[in-house]
């Protein structure tokens, strides 16, 4: 049973993805909040009440000042983590309020 035109949906999702910017940044997006537990560590991602996107911009609200401060030291690794982990080079800094 040899079936013409197969796709892995892998491919076509990367398709999809590349024919509609709009939808490859939502995605993007969407990866970065289902991984920041893994980017973060399960301690701060624990303490992280919100994660929204203004732009190229990641703001993260936090519980706790004493995990703002430290996500403060290591932001740009925090950056540079996110854009590894999703692929391209999505955003730019993150704010933690």
């Amino acid at each position: 049973m040899d079936r013409q035109g197969e796709m892995p949906i892998g491919s076509i999702l990367s398709n999809v993805l590349d024919a509609n910017p709009n939808l490859r940044e939502s995605y993007r997006k969407y990866r970065i909040k289902s991984l920041w537990k893994e980017i973060s560590g399960e301690y701060v991602a624990n303490s992280t009440e919100d994660i929204s996107f203004s732009g190229r911009t990641m703001i993260v609200k936090v519980k706790s000042s004493i995990i703002r401060s430290e996500i403060l030291l290591i932001r740009n690794q925090l950056v540079y983590r996110i854009n590894q982990m999703v692929g391209g080079n999505c955003i730019d800094d993150l704010i933690v309020r």
